[in-house]
């Protein structure tokens, strides 16, 4: 058996060792206990399996925008998860790495995915309506802020899902496990040296955050258990 396999045993097992008959508690946990020391695993090990991880491609290869990077990571934190920004590297293109518990991973990068499609069309329609006759370089500083006003609105109200200590402990478990050396990432502020926003980048970041109104982000009424509700997006 593999690793994956071998945890799910010694998962299956922790669970009947809460069962309330103590002698089919106390076989359980046993058996547990003798897969654990067989395979050489560890708790932190059988913890860490409760969470994972799904990928989702990023648009950038190096260096993500900051609307992007806010998109991935407030996305992240309504479903409770970290998230990971990896580089292209030898053919393999640059993906965010959603990291979680339960199916909350899985939700997130759909979220995210689906968000994204969103706001990179609005960003295409904004540019051909306002921004057409700009210079390309201010044409993309300013649809960054447009973007960035578009998340906003969609993601940025929406509160963090408080994970339960077990919960956290899995995925803080996880990444210690399998990511172990984390650098900070530093995304690309194109309007990043300006003195101050004039009156048509204002209106552009306000523009997006119409947009964005329109595909808000919700977890659903009840909190984390509940539907997926992306109002607005089709």
């Amino acid at each position: 058996m593999d690793k994956q396999s071998i945890l799910a045993k010694v998962r299956k097992c922790m669970a009947l060792s809460a069962s309330s008959n103590e002698h089919e508690a106390a076989a359980a946990l046993r058996q547990a206990r003798k897969l654990m020391d067989a395979h050489g695993l560890t708790d932190a090990d059988v913890l860490a399996a409760e969470a994972g991880e799904s990928s989702a491609k990023a648009t950038a290869a190096r260096q993500p925008a900051n609307w992007e990077t806010a998109l991935a990571s407030r996305t992240a934190k309504v479903f409770g998860c970290e998230i990971i920004y990896r580089q292209a590297f030898l053919g393999h293109p640059a993906t965010w790495m959603f990291v979680g518990t339960g199916a909350n991973y899985e939700v997130a990068k759909y979220c995210y995915e689906v968000l994204l499609r969103q706001v990179k069309r609005a960003r295409t329609a904004h540019i051909k309506t306002a921004l057409k006759h700009c210079k390309t370089a201010t044409k993309t500083r300013r649809a960054d802020l447009f973007c960035e006003g578009w998340v906003a609105a969609a993601v940025g109200k929406v509160d963090a899902l408080a994970l339960g200590e077990r919960e956290q402990a899995a995925l803080d478990a996880y990444l210690a496990i399998h990511h172990a050396s984390l650098a900070t990432l530093k995304s690309r502020d194109r309007n990043a040296g300006k003195e101050s926003l004039s009156d048509r980048d204002y209106r552009d970041y306000a523009a997006g955050r119409r947009s964005g109104s329109e595909a808000q982000l919700n977890r659903g009424v009840g909190g984390g258990d509940a539907p997926l509700a992306l109002g607005g997006v089709k």
